[in-house]
C-alpha cells in the first residue's frame, strides 16, 4: 500500500524535485526486490578547503559609465550611434536640428548691426556736444552768453554721452546673445566625453527631446570591474588586494584572474552583505557591463570542513540526504549543507570523514538496503538499472494520472 501511494502522488508534486520523484521510485523498486543487493559506486568523504567551493554571483560593470543628455531641446535630425557601438572621445552621437537657432543667430546678428550704427551715431553726437560745450565755455567767459545757456549746452552734452553709453550697453548685450547662440548650435551636436561602448539609447530621429533626457548611456570598458555581495560570515577574509577566480557563463568556463580593489565597511541594507568590487585582469574583449559573473575567492584562510561531490546528495522534502556503505549496507544520513558550487558541497553536519559515500546509484537506494561496489556506472548494470527505474515511475505516474 505505501508503493502504491508513492506512485499515486507523483503526478500531483510533478513540479518539485525530479529528484525526489526517482527516488522514491527507487527505493519501492529496491524494496519490492527484496533481498537483491543493488551496485553502486562510492568514495571516501574527505576533509578539504570549504574556502574553496565558496561561488558568489557578482555583475559585471564599468570603470566609468556616463549618461548622455542633450545640454538644450530640440528636435533630433540624425542618429549615428546605437547600443553596441564602440565610440571614442569626441565623437558625434546625434544631431539636432539647426534651423530654429540659425534664424536666432541671423536676427541677432542683423540687430547688432543696427546697435553698430547707433553707436556711431550717438558717438558723433557726443562728440559734437563736446566741443560746443568747450566753445560756449570761453565765450561765457568773455560775458557774451548767460549762465542759463552755458547749463543748457552742458545738458545736451551730458544727455548725448548717456545715449551712447546706453548704446554701447545695448551692443554688448547683442553681442553676448550672438556668442550664446553660436555655442548652442555647437551643442546641437552630441558627442561621447568618454572612449567606450553605447550601453543604452533613448532616442530616434524626428523626436523632441529636452535638457532633462538621458540620450545614451557610455560605458568604458577598458577597465571592467565585478561588484558582488560577500555575508558577514566571509567578509573578514577579503581585503583590498585579495585575489579571485572569475567565470563568466556567456562567456564559456575560461577563468578570469581578479583582484579586489574595494571593501565596503557598511552592511547593505537590501543585500545584508557587504558589496565588494573587485577588477578583472585582461577582460576577454566580449565582456559587458551587466554580464553575470560568478566568483571564487583565492588566497584566503584555509578552512577545513567536509567536502562531497554535489551528485550524492538526494533532495527529498524531508531535507537533503546522502547515503554510505559499510559491510555491503547502504545507510541513509540527513546532513545539513553549506555552499554549494556547480559540482561540491561543504557539509555542516550529519556525514563523518572516512565513510564510504554513494555517488552514484543512490536514487535506488532506501536505508539498510544491501549493495555491491562497481568501479563504474556500466559495471553490473548500474546505468541500465537507473535508466529502467526511472522509466518505471515514469510510467506508474502516468497510469496513476489517468
Amino acid at each position: 500500500m505505501q508503493s502504491q501511494t508513492r506512485i499515486y502522488l507523483i503526478p500531483v508534486f510533478l513540479a518539485m524535485a525530479a529528484l525526489f520523484v526517482s527516488g522514491c521510485a527507487a527505493k519501492t523498486t529496491a524494496s519490492a526486490r527484496g533481498g537483491q543487493a543493488i551496485p553502486v559506486q562510492t568514495a571516501p568523504v574527505q576533509v578539504g578547503d570549504v574556502s574553496s567551493v565558496n561561488s558568489l554571483t557578482g555583475t559585471v560593470v564599468a570603470n566609468i559609465q556616463t549618461n548622455l543628455g542633450a545640454k538644450i531641446a530640440g528636435h533630433v535630425q540624425s542618429v549615428s550611434a546605437d547600443i553596441g557601438d564602440r565610440v571614442s572621445t569626441g565623437q558625434v552621437l546625434a544631431q539636432l536640428d539647426p534651423v530654429d537657432l540659425g534664424n536666432q543667430l541671423a536676427q541677432s546678428q542683423a540687430q547688432i548691426q543696427y546697435d553698430q550704427a547707433q553707436v556711431q551715431n550717438n558717438q558723433a553726437a557726443g562728440d559734437q556736444a563736446a566741443a560746443d560745450e568747450q566753445r560756449q565755455e570761453a565765450i561765457y567767459g568773455g560775458g557774451a552768453i548767460s549762465q542759463a545757456d552755458l547749463e543748457q549746452v552742458r545738458l545736451k552734452m551730458n544727455t548725448t554721452q548717456a545715449q551712447l553709453k546706453a548704446a554701447q550697453a545695448t551692443l554688448q548685450k547683442d553681442r553676448a546673445a550672438v556668442s550664446a547662440i553660436q555655442q548652442q548650435l555647437q551643442e546641437l551636436a552630441i558627442t561621447s566625453p568618454i572612449g567606450g561602448i553605447v550601453s543604452s539609447r533613448n532616442i530616434e530621429a524626428g523626436e523632441q527631446v529636452s535638457s532633462q533626457t538621458t540620450l545614451f548611456t557610455i560605458a568604458q570598458t577598458s577597465s571592467l570591474f565585478v561588484l558582488v555581495n560577500v555575508s558577514d560570515q566571509n567578509i573578514a577574509n577579503v581585503k583590498p588586494g585579495t585575489t579571485a577566480q572569475i567565470t563568466i557563463p556567456e562567456l564559456g568556463t575560461t577563468a578570469f584572474q581578479g583582484k579586489v580593489t574595494n571593501v565596503s565597511p557598511g552592511l547593505d541594507a537590501t543585500s545584508h552583505a557587504y558589496p565588494v568590487k573587485i577588477q578583472i585582469a585582461n577582460p576577454d574583449p566580449r565582456t559587458l557591463p551587466g554580464m553575470t559573473a560568478s566568483i571564487r575567492f583565492t588566497g584566503l584562510t584555509t578552512q577545513p570542513g567536509i567536502i562531497i561531490p554535489v551528485q550524492a546528495v538526494v533532495e527529498t522534502p524531508q531535507g537533503s540526504e546522502v547515503f554510505t556503505v559499510e559491510n555491503n549496507v547502504a545507510h541513509l544520513h540527513m546532513v545539513q549543507m553549506g555552499a554549494v558550487s556547480s559540482d561540491q558541497a561543504v557539509i555542516t553536519g550529519g556525514l563523518q570523514a572516512g565513510a564510504q559515500l554513494v555517488i552514484n546509484g543512490q536514487d535506488l537506494l532506501a536505508d539498510g538496503t544491501r549493495v555491491t561496489v562497481v568501479q563504474d556506472a556500466n559495471q553490473s548494470g548500474v546505468q541500465g538499472m537507473l535508466n529502467s527505474v526511472k522509466r518505471g515511475a515514469a510510467g506508474a505516474g502516468r497510469g496513476a494520472a489517468r
